[in-house]
C-alpha cells in the first residue's frame, strides 16, 4: 500500500534525553527559518497518552508548527509510551516540571534553543503552567480546557441548555419510569462511571499563578471546548471567573463549544491546528531579538543509533 505524500515533507527524528538516558520523543525542524532560531514549542502529552496525542494530534500540530517556521518536540513523559519509568519520585505534576526542563535542556544543547512555548491539552495544560513557574525559559502556553471555575452564569446556562432539555424530553421520561420499574437494563459493574481524577487549584491560587506569569512577560492563551460543559460553557467565563487578569494583554482566551475535547472531527481539528499555529507563530513574532546567536548543534560521540541526547536517522514518524 502507497502512504500518503506529504505537502512539504520534512525530516522529523527520534531522540533520547533526560538524566537516565529514558525520556524518548520525536523533534520536528522549521520548514523555513523566519521565526526566531532560539524557539521551540514542546507538545505535552495529555493523561497516559503516548506523543502522538490524542488520534494524532500532536502529530498533526507539529507538521502545521513546521510548515509556519516552528520547531517542535514532542515527547513521553517517563512511564508513558516509549519513555522509561525511572527517575524522580516526586508527585506527577513536579515530575513533569522536571522532565520538562529536561527536554529544553536538549534543545538547547543540540540546537541553541532557549526559549519555549509549551503546548498542552487536559492534564497537559496542568503540567504546562506548572512548568512555566519551575522555568524561565517557558515564554509562552497554549492551554486547551485548561483549569476552569464556575461561575453564577455558567449555573444559568447549565440549566437551560443542559438540564432543561432534559426535562421536556418525553424519552428521558420514559427512561425514568422503566428505571423506577425496574425495567432497566442494569449498567455492567466494568462500565460504571468513574471519578476524573485531574484536580485544579484553588481559583486565587490559579489567578496569582498566571498573574505571575504575566508579570514574566509570559504569553497565554486558553482555548475551552464543549467537552468540558461540566466547568466551563460560555465564551465569557474565563474573564468573569479570573476577572484580576482581564486586563492583561498576554492574556487571551477563545471557547468552541462545537467541538469536542480532542477535536476528533476533521473540521475542529484543521480549526485547532490553524488557531494553536497562528497563535505559537504571533508568540514568537512578540519576542525580543535573541541576546546572542544560536549555537550550533554538538557532533554525536555516540555509535550509530539513537543514543543519550542524540537524534536518530531522520524520517517521517507517526
Amino acid at each position: 500500500m502507497v502512504g500518503r505524500q506529504l505537502e512539504n515533507p520534512v525530516e522529523e527524528r527520534a531522540v533520547v534525553f533526560g538524566q537516565y538516558d529514558h525520556l524518548v520523543g520525536v523533534e520536528r525542524p522549521p520548514a523555513d527559518s523566519t521565526a526566531p532560531s532560539d524557539f521551540a514549542v514542546m507538545l505535552l502529552t495529555p493523561g497516559m497518552l503516548h506523543s502522538a496525542g490524542p488520534f494524532r494530534l500532536h502529530v498533526d500540530l507539529a507538521r502545521g508548527l513546521s510548515a509556519s517556521g516552528l520547531r517542535s518536540l514532542r515527547f513521553d513523559l517517563s512511564g508513558i509510551g516509549e519513555s522509561l519509568a525511572v527517575g524522580s519520585l516526586r508527585d506527577s505534576l513536579d515530575r513533569a516540571a522536571e522532565e520538562i526542563s529536561a527536554a529544553i535542556d536538549f534543545l538547547e544543547r543540540q540546537y541553541g534553543v532557549r526559549r519555549v512555548a509549551l503546548f498542552g491539552l487536559c492534564s497537559g495544560a496542568d503540567d504546562a503552567v506548572h512548568a512555566a513557574l519551575q522555568d524561565r525559559r517557558v515564554v509562552g502556553i497554549f492551554a486547551v480546557d485548561g483549569c476552569g471555575y464556575r461561575t453564577r452564569r455558567f449555573y444559568l446556562y447549565r440549566a437551560m441548555n443542559h438540564y432543561l432539555p432534559k426535562i421536556l424530553s418525553a424519552n428521558k421520561w420514559l427512561q425514568l419510569l422503566r428505571s423506577a420499574l425496574g425495567l432497566r437494563r442494569a449498567v455492567p459493574e466494568s462500565l460504571q462511571l468513574g471519578h476524573d481524577i485531574r484536580e485544579f487549584p484553588s481559583r486565587d491560587e490559579t489567578a496569582r499563578q498566571l498573574q505571575q506569569l504575566a508579570a514574566r512577560q509570559v504569553q497565554l492563551h486558553f482555548h475551552y471546548t464543549g467537552g468540558v460543559g461540566d466547568y466551563y460553557n460560555y465564551a465569557a467565563q474565563f474573564d468573569e471567573m479570573l476577572p484580576e487578569i482581564k486586563s492583561s494583554p498576554l492574556v487571551t482566551h477563545s471557547f468552541r463549544p462545537e467541538s469536542d475535547h480532542v477535536a476528533l472531527l476533521c473540521e475542529h481539528r484543521a480549526e485547532l491546528v490553524q488557531l494553536v499555529t497562528s497563535t505559537l507563530r504571533q508568540f514568537a513574532a512578540n519576542l525580543p531579538p535573541p541576546t546572542e546567536p544560536a549555537r550550533e548543534s554538538f557532533p554525536s560521540l555516540w555509535p550509530s543509533g539513537i543514543a543519550a541526547g542524540s537524534i536518530a536517522q531522520p524520517g517521517v514518524l507517526s
